[in-house]
């Protein structure tokens, strides 16, 4: 006859392990399809900061390589052509006085005019604080630098509560409007220029208008209209989920047109 004790020990060990292993708490370990679950929701949000991060940053990068690209093509080329002239100049100052005078003029003239676009860049490069100015101030300074290069008086009617709007957004309806005056200036030969924004139910309406030679939105770009200029807007307005739209023909002007989202505390 064999001895059961062993085996009657062994199942009251189990039995004992079996009742206190109910008792405690349970942690349940996540499934396959469970734990790639939460990662993937966490994982698409860092996806979608990056993505930001990765649009602003294309944003920055294209903005700079587009100033830099008119630098060389305006300022640079008319200091390196001034450099020439004033060689011409030098060599006539005893042969013919009178024409190196006229020459003197015209490149005293050309300076001058290079100046303003200069100042231009200079603005596009370091537009005003809108943390001293707000929006609306903003967009006024603009418009009066802008206006005085022009020779004329820029409208601004700007409604007061657009400095409400998220930062994000203000620095780039400022810079989209000041794209469009950069248009204006190069390109438009406009009389009249108007700036407006105002609020429409959940969005922000922001306009610039001009009765200046207009052009082809549709045609193929050229040195005659802003190709590049139109681009960066665009890509700017994508940015902050907003519309734009550019109205224009030619002979019969130019509206550039922003549709902002408005955020909750701009709608209460």
């Amino acid at each position: 006859m064999t001895d059961s004790r062993p085996r009657t020990r062994y199942a009251l060990a189990t039995t004992v392990y079996s009742r206190r292993m109910n008792s405690e708490p349970k942690t349940e370990i996540p499934g396959p399809r469970e734990a790639d679950a939460r990662p993937a929701s966490s994982r698409s949000a860092r996806f979608t900061n990056r993505d930001l991060q990765k649009r602003a940053v294309e944003a920055q990068e294209a903005e700079r390589s587009r100033l830099a690209r008119e630098i060389h093509d305006g300022p640079a080329q008319v200091l390196s052509n001034a450099v020439f002239q004033l060689e011409i100049i030098e060599r006539q100052l005893d042969r013919d006085p009178v024409l190196a005078l006229a020459e003197i003029r015209l490149l005293r003239d050309t300076l001058r005019r290079e100046l303003g676009e200069m100042r231009a860049y200079i603005s596009q490069l370091r537009p005003p604080i809108l943390a001293d100015l707000g929006l609306a101030g903003a967009i006024r300074d603009i418009a009066d630098q802008v206006g005085g290069i022009l020779g004329i008086n820029i409208a601004v009617d700007v409604d007061p509560a657009i400095d409400d709007m998220s930062d994000g957004s203000e620095l780039v309806v400022l810079r989209i409007i000041q794209e469009a005056l950069q248009n204006v200036r190069r390109h438009a030969e406009a009389q009249r220029v108007t700036i407006r924004a105002v609020p429409d139910d959940t969005l922000w309406l922001v306009e610039v208008h001009d009765n200046g030679r207009g052009f082809d939105p549709d045609a193929k770009p050229n040195s005659s209209r802003p190709a590049y200029g139109l681009q960066f807007m665009r890509e700017r307005a994508e940015s902050i989920d907003a519309q734009f739209e550019v109205r224009s023909q030619p002979g019969g002007g130019t509206t550039v047109r922003l549709a902002v989202p408005r955020g909750e505390e701009e709608t209460t």
